[in-house]
């Protein structure tokens, strides 16, 4: 007698379920070859501008992070893109025409004659009696009237005005006071600049207020070596009382404590890229490092002196006991499955067994380290000696063996300050990838068993 519970086996099952996943992977290669594959241009072709075209007569605008983006409707026959002002600090407009249309950033402008075009720079540019930065256009602009501030003549100035209204890359700023508008004060030539601007009443970092921060006496932080453009947080004013972080004030009490810091007591102690990824303060004994990306003094430690403190160079500092470097290192993270920069560190250690009342100048030496020469100030302290960088390289302080090589000194690290990297994931992109492609394939299987059982569920009541 046949035993009707038992169900009868699909033919072919298996070899349903592994052609199912062979054709999964397949797919998903295919789609993510065909998102990766950019389009077939020669920027060349085009040159100085971010404008090409391919051999089938397609034009094509490269978007920063986004890649070629084709342009629609432009004629390549009689495409060409129009040059920016050759003494100006960019080499391209982004604006294009052919024989009927004005294209900008790659988008067709309509209503905008090919030829009557009159560029500024910094992509502003007057057509007829419309203004327009980029694709965008300044409402209320007066064309014959407008003009572009030179508020950062090494870098793209990006403030533009007329007699009423000020505009920062195309967004008006309501309430600039335009006949007082004036260049902010720097220490030194920085990329900060081109984001900074005031009149008589208002500090502007691009298009917002820096609020209550004091324009007269407002003006940029000097801060030597690398900035991470990203987040900009190397942009640092001041204005005698507050330090300020773009367009927000430094806050007047510690982070996680109830400490306040009253205006104008917080000292600047290291403010260079080479040497520290943080900004460091103190005040009296207590030191701190500003967190860039939550805009937080977090405590750094503490001195057992409350003297002032005294730069002697470089990332080099003393007060009445001690003699202190600033040192700068990044948290990479090495491995099989997750790579990749993970935070930084930024250091202030002191110089152990040294009084600064020991500490003397021999003079400019250059001396050598594996892979690297630095030049800088050789100092002594009884027997022991030390550079100080000029140029900064990493650590404010190097120690000098007896054959005159340089050497890294010993650190204890009580003075430490870490921010983690925000765009740090433990699971690398290529593994992120490896796992939805798996998490597709085991649906694709799930479905398929589902209809088995269905299929074999239908025979099986066929058969009784």
């Amino acid at each position: 007698m046949d035993n009707t519970n038992k169900s009868e086996p699909a033919i072919g099952g298996k070899a349903v379920v592994v052609i199912a996943v062979l054709v999964s992977i397949a797919s998903a290669l295919a789609i993510c070859w065909t998102l990766s594959k950019g389009a077939d241009v020669d920027p060349a072709d085009y040159p100085r501008s971010r404008y090409a075209h391919d051999d089938a007569g397609g034009v094509w605008f490269l978007r920063p992070g986004d890649g070629y983006q084709r342009v629609e409707g432009a004629d390549a026959d009689s495409f060409e893109p129009l040059p920016a002002n050759a003494s100006g600090p960019i080499e391209y407009s982004g604006l294009a025409r052919d024989r009927d249309h004005l294209y900008a950033m790659g988008q067709r402008m309509p209503g905008v004659a090919p030829d009557g075009v009159h560029y500024l720079e910094s992509r502003y540019y007057v057509a007829g009696d419309q203004a327009y930065y980029g694709a965008t256009l300044l409402e209320g602009a007066d064309a014959d009237r407008l003009r572009v501030f030179q508020n950062a003549p090494r870098y793209p100035n990006e403030y533009a005005h007329d007699d009423r209204r000020l505009y920062f890359q195309g967004r008006w700023i309501q309430g600039a006071d335009i006949a007082s508008l004036a260049k902010v004060p720097r220490e030194a030539p920085t990329p900060a600049e081109r984001g900074y601007l005031k009149d008589r009443h208002r500090v502007y970092y691009r298009d917002r207020v820096v609020v209550g921060a004091n324009a007269d006496s407002f003006a940029l932080v000097a801060v030597p070596g690398l900035i991470v453009d990203r987040s900009h947080h190397a942009f640092y004013g001041h204005d005698g009382r507050h330090y300020f972080l773009r367009d927000q004030a430094l806050p007047e009490r510690v982070a996680g404590t109830e400490q306040a810091l009253p205006p104008g007591g917080l000292e600047l102690l290291l403010a260079d890229r080479d040497l520290g990824w943080h900004f460091l303060f103190y005040q009296g004994r207590q030191l701190f490092y500003h967190q860039p990306f939550t805009n937080e003094l977090e405590p750094l430690c503490r001195r057992d002196s409350g003297a002032p403190l005294e730069q002697l160079g470089r990332g080099l500092y003393r007060d009445d006991r001690h003699l202190y470097y600033a040192w700068t290192a990044l948290d990479h993270r090495k491995g099989r499955y997750a790579s990749g920069l993970r935070g930084w560190y930024t250091g202030l250690e002191v110089v152990p067994g040294v009084h600064p009342d020991e500490w003397r100048l021999i003079g400019e030496r250059r001396l050598h380290m594996p892979g690297k020469t630095l030049t800088g100030n050789l100092y002594q302290a009884d027997e022991r000696r030390f550079l100080n960088p000029a140029e900064g390289y990493v650590a404010g302080l190097w120690g000098v063996n007896g054959d005159g090589q340089l050497q890294r000194l010993d650190r204890e690290n009580e003075c430490l300050a870490y921010t983690r990297n925000p765009d740090w994931n433990y699971v690398p992109a290529r593994a992120r990838a490896i796992l939805i492609l798996l998490a597709i394939v085991l649906t694709v299987i799930g479905g398929i068993r589902w209809l088995l059982r269905r299929k074999a569920t239908g025979t099986k009541g066929g058969h009784q």
